[in-house]
């Protein structure tokens, strides 16, 4: 049976897999269970008929309607490929899968390679199963085509721990005027992944992935540390995560780690926790309800053998709850794009079942139970466009246009002192005329004690990214930031430090501090051509200064302290591992302990605009 599309064209109906009527449920019917074993052994069999089926898919099966190109010279919305066909109803919905290691852009139906490596490497690899793509889609068959929904479909899917790339087609338009097909084409992450993040004759800190076990859309993490000063010196941790678990668009988590990286208390002590957690984003933006649940318990470990004496032995819990709803919505259907307006609310309860016995730790704030309820409203309108050599090198990337303002309220417990909160932040994404892209955040905050302002907090940042520009037939792009964070009445709040993100990159245990801090940031990205095995090289050249209260309550009487570098970072974006970087940085008036000099070579990991509105509320950050 062939399809027929605007073009004239036909395909295949085995050139794609259509969706059957499927029950209202979004979790696949129930089947008799196989060993591990013997499924192996049987997706080890069928993986040459499937390559043969993957190749009929990739020759015969095109979109009819034309992709814009991804080029912020021109910034189409993401929504604007599905606009001329709003209001069809979807009669079929298909499904194709590009192979992890196949072509770069996904759209690519020509592509071939004779390298056994890559055909090795995809049979090592399950390609996410049909039913896990269905759960994440918003619509089904039989339902009207609204731009706006299958632009945050596109964008959910893209965004998924263990998917590199995703695509929604319209096909077979002209076969009715009033109905259309969907093609649903995704593109896995390699499931296994590998991080080394410390490796040192003294010292190493590792952990192997699977971000898609079985191809069910579900990840498992295992790690391990090991320290020849530390006493046990070997530490583990092991983390399981459901993504959309039972098609309800909550991602569950749960583990256990004894390598101080589960939100430990800022005190020093290296800790280890077990937990739990629950969490449903705004995964679109005409969705209801959002929230969260976080439930932790942390111990302290003596690893460096401090006797009784100096050893702050103690155990708390961590319960944190937040949810939301949804509740003027962006109209989508008459593309008035009105902004969504939600009211979010978080409890947040951190209590200690052991405190250190030190008596000189009893008014510590940090070893005292703190508890705090806060309310959020947000008007919000959110729009994308999709590109590509932004923070990545080379994958499709979602970057946010639009507005964000929200005002919070709330009380404090901690430290036997209850304050009374209040905030403001706004946000704003536009464009220049030029195509470049300003984000401007400010916010405000204080805590009330008496009707006295206790830590205020003001934060204003400007970071500008411009468009992609040539020189001949390089590409580059500019990055620029400038931040002012200052609190001008502390009490609780710990002073500022200018080490690393927080300041200038490579300065590590400086002890200078304030309570204000400026810092700016320029950062020119060369994206180059270069590629080997699929590891692509991005070069750099960075300007970093930052300014700290530290001598004078006047920002701008302190010293001026720079940073210039130079480098490059690597990345495969089929695998499931952290950017390589590799710099060299020149520090002109360097504080003690840092030397004039420093290389590095680190694994970093990948920055991405987050696509989500809504978020638990939270106070101001200073830190």
């Amino acid at each position: 049976m062939l399809f027929h599309t605007a073009n004239g064209k036909a395909i295949s109906s085995y050139s794609c897999y259509q969706e059957q009527a499927q029950p209202t449920d979004t979790v696949p019917p129930r089947q008799a269970s196989k060993g591990w074993l013997k499924r192996m052994r049987e997706y080890r069999n069928s993986m040459r008929n499937k390559q043969y089926r993957d190749s009929v898919i990739r020759k015969v099966t095109r979109q009819n309607v034309p992709e814009p190109e991804l080029n912020d010279s021109i910034i189409n919305k993401s929504e604007k490929y599905f606009t001329p066909f709003s209001g069809r109803v979807i009669r079929n919905i298909y499904y194709r899968k590009v192979n992890v290691f196949g072509p770069d852009n996904i759209s690519d139906t020509t592509f071939t390679t004779s390298m056994k490596l890559v055909h090795f490497a995809n049979r090592l690899h399950y390609n996410s199963e049909e039913w896990v793509i269905r759960q994440s889609l918003f619509f089904r068959r039989n339902d009207t085509i609204n731009p706006f929904e299958l632009s945050d479909n596109e964008r959910y899917l893209r965004n998924r721990p263990f998917i590199s790339d995703a695509r929604l087609y319209i096909i077979n338009a002209a076969a009715s005027p009033d109905s259309v097909d969907l093609l649903v084409v995704t593109k896995d992450l390699f499931e296994y992944g590998l991080d080394l993040s410390e490796v040192t004759p003294t010292a190493l800190r590792t952990s192997v992935t699977n971000n898609n076990l079985f191809g069910a859309g579900q990840g498992l993490r295992i790690g391990a540390a090991w320290h020849n000063t530390y006493n046990p010196p070997w530490g583990t941790e092991i983390r399981y995560t459901k993504y959309n678990a039972l098609g309800t668009f909550i991602d569950f988590s749960a583990g256990y780690t004894a390598l101080n990286n589960y939100n430990p208390l800022d005190s020093g002590v290296y800790e280890g926790a077990y937990y739990i957690s629950l969490n449903r984003p705004l995964y679109r933006n005409a969705a209801n309800w959002v929230g969260g649940i976080d439930l932790s318990r942390h111990y302290s470990i003596n690893n460096f053998g401090r006797t009784d004496t100096f050893y702050r032995d103690y155990r708390y819990q961590v319960i944190d709850v937040w949810g939301g709803y949804n509740f003027l919505k962006q109209d989508d259907r008459n593309g008035s794009r009105r902004p969504n307006l939600a009211f979010l609310v978080r409890h947040n309860n951190l209590f200690f079942t052991e405190p250190p016995k030190q008596e000189m730790f009893k008014l510590n704030p940090v070893y005292n139970d703190r508890r705090f309820y806060l309310a959020e409203a947000i008007v919000f309108k959110q729009d994308f466009f999709k590109t590509h050599q932004f923070f990545g090198f080379g994958r499709t990337e979602d970057i946010p246009l639009g507005y964000s303002a929200s005002i919070s309220a709330g009380w404090q417990s901690w430290n036997h002192r209850r304050r009374a909160y209040t905030g403001l932040e706004a946000q704003k994404f536009w464009t220049t005329r030029l195509q470049g892209i300003i984000n401007a955040n400010v916010g405000v905050s204080t805590f009330w004690l008496d009707n006295v302002a206790e830590d205020p907090v003001i934060h204003a940042k400007v970071e500008y990214y411009s468009r992609l520009f040539k020189i001949r037939k390089d590409v580059f792009r500019q990055f620029t930031s400038i931040d002012y964070l200052g609190n001008v009445n502390p009490y609780l709040y710990r002073p500022l430090d200018a080490n690393n993100e927080n300041g200038v990159w490579g300065y590590r245990g400086t002890l200078m501090n304030g309570y204000q801090r400026l810092n700016v940031r320029s950062e020119t990205v060369y994206y180059s051509p270069l590629k080997i095995l699929g590891f692509k090289f991005n070069f750099f050249t960075s300007v970093q200064a930052s300014q700290l209260t530290s001598k004078s309550n006047n920002i701008f009487k302190n010293p001026i302290y720079t940073g210039i570098g130079f480098g490059f970072r690597v990345k495969n974006e089929n695998l499931a591992i952290n950017t390589i970087k590799v710099s060299g940085n020149y520090y002109p008036n360097p504080p003690a302990p840092v030397k004039p000099f420093f290389l590095e070579i680190t694994t970093i990991i990948d920055f991405r605009f987050d696509i989500y509105a809504l978020r638990a509320p939270a106070f101001l950050n200073f830190r």
